[in-house]
């Protein structure tokens, strides 16, 4: 299991080494943001809100391939990096980002901060470690090969604990999770702390559950671990309230002694992101802090008769909601000059599967023959992955958009898949559990093969898939292959 942690890691350093800075999912935002806190104050909102050094490392390091228009021949060629070139150019690109800079707003200053604290902290290590220049935006990049180490690890403990006699779940979900191709581990970001700390909000609460006697330090820490999901991502509410199904049943069963237990966990869960919106309608006057953001997006807010007017309503809409949303959940948003990086066959391959056995993992929780543990994993995981594609559904109702913003008018869905990335391992718990069922009425030994079979298929597409749609990528002169 270390190995296929430390595989993991690999794998992710190496796409993030190989991505140039900085992404199209708003990189250069979410930096600017984390070298505030690294120099120890909370940025602010308004009008000349970017940092000087952030236009430093954009106008230095930044490529623009991203967003370059394939189809136009005179732009397709791409100039070599500032680094490469004179003094004379990089200062004129820096100066250039500086006036595009200038007078913008911040739309990630008032989100919730524990991404932005630790990558903060990180980022100070670097510097006092001697680390500077593209180095130091790779070292930050690096937290998410600890999230990738981290995941895989943590999945394994959490399913050892409730499956101790199933190879397949306990061995099947890391190694899922250690070839998950989710692009948003290899830039700089919020989202690419989630799928660790949705796991490990999971892992220490199911422990309870294994461990009902455990002191009240593991019932707080617990709690503790949800809290700081919840301020990492907001779409990570669906973690903590997948988890109060543990909470409920150990009540039910008339468990009364735990119930202070259970009373400090979900106080530490709730106050630290009680007083986080509390600080949030006292400075901006919203709870969540996200008004102005979405201000400056264009959106508008529905009514709550326009709640229901809307395509999701409907076979087709909810089909092409769930669609683009899963392949995206899967791979990320990433794009190459102007192309997303996705392959057709493997993101109909990723929608298809994960309905069917996430459908039939959840069918088989109403199995009363099964031990009740592995039966409570599986509805909280089921509860924590419904809970995020709701989020996302409503975001998609409660807003108005225009007709070039993103969501639009014509295209009116959240399809973002890294913004619940918290649930990551709820979900490749589910699917690999749905792989096992398919397989079960298979005779003998030849079921577990076959289950293995289906997984290391579904693996080797997945690093197929991103070994071909990123090749361009590695190519590229600007990215951290090519370092001076």
């Amino acid at each position: 299991m270390l190995a296929l942690a430390l595989l993991a890691g690999l794998r992710v350093l190496c796409f993030s080494l190989a991505f140039p800075f900085f992404s199209n999912v708003d990189e250069y935002r979410h930096f600017d943001v984390v070298l505030k806190f690294s120099r120890g104050y909370w940025p602010t909102p308004g009008p000349d809100a970017y940092e000087t050094e952030t236009a430093g490392f954009v106008g230095r390091f930044g490529s623009p391939e991203y967003l370059r228009d394939p189809l136009t021949p005179a732009q397709v060629e791409v100039p070599p990096p500032a680094w490469l070139q004179s003094d004379d150019f990089g200062r004129k690109r820096v100066e250039s980002t500086r006036r595009y800079l200038s007078g913008r707003h911040s739309l990630e200053a008032d989100q919730p901060p524990v991404y932005y604290a630790t990558a903060g902290a990180w980022m100070s290590l670097g510097r006092g470690l001697g680390i500077h220049g593209l180095r130091l935006l790779y070292w930050v990049r690096g937290l998410g090969v600890v999230v990738a180490i981290g995941v895989v690890i943590a999945a394994w403990i959490l399913l050892r604990d409730v499956y101790p006699d199933n190879r397949f779940l306990r061995l099947g979900t890391p190694l899922l999770l250690a070839s998950f191709p989710q692009d948003a581990l290899y830039y700089i970001t919020a989202d690419a702390f989630s799928p660790l700390l949705g796991a490990l909000g999971l892992l220490l609460v199911l422990r309870l559950m294994v461990r009902p006697d455990a002191g009240l330090g593991a019932y707080a820490a617990a709690g503790a671990m949800l809290a700081a999901a919840f301020l990492n991502k907001y779409p990570n509410v669906a973690v903590l309230v997948a988890c109060a199904v543990p909470t409920i049943v150990s009540l039910r069963r008339g468990e009364a002694g735990r119930l202070g237990r259970w009373a400090v966990l979900w106080a530490v869960a709730l106050t630290p992101g009680a007083l986080w919106m509390g600080r949030n309608l006292l400075r901006v006057g919203d709870l969540t802090g996200t008004a102005f953001k979405i201000e400056r997006l264009g959106w508008g807010r529905k009514g709550v008769g326009e709640l229901f007017d809307h395509p999701l309503f409907t076979p087709g809409g909810a089909w092409t909601f769930l669609s683009d949303m899963i392949p995206r959940f899967w791979r990320g948003e990433l794009v190459w000059y102007q192309h997303e990086l996705g392959w057709a066959a493997a993101d109909w391959t990723y929608a298809l599967t994960s309905l069917f056995f996430v459908g039939l993992a959840a069918v088989a929780i109403r199995n009363g023959a099964r031990p009740i543990q592995p039966r409570l994993g599986e509805a909280t995981a089921l509860l924590a992955v419904a809970g995020g594609v709701a989020v996302l559904a409503g975001l998609s109702l409660l807003f108005v958009f225009g007709e070039d913003t993103s969501p639009s008018a014509a295209y009116p869905y959240f399809v973002q898949g890294r913004l619940i990335s918290g649930v990551l391992v709820p979900f490749a718990w589910l699917y690999v559990r749905g792989i096992e069922v398919a397989t079960a009425r298979l005779p003998g030994a030849l079921a577990n093969r076959v289950a293995w079979a289906l997984l290391l298929a579904v693996v080797l597409l997945a690093w197929i898939s991103e070994i071909v749609v990123t090749r361009p990528v590695f190519a590229s002169a600007y990215n951290g292959f090519h370092l001076p």
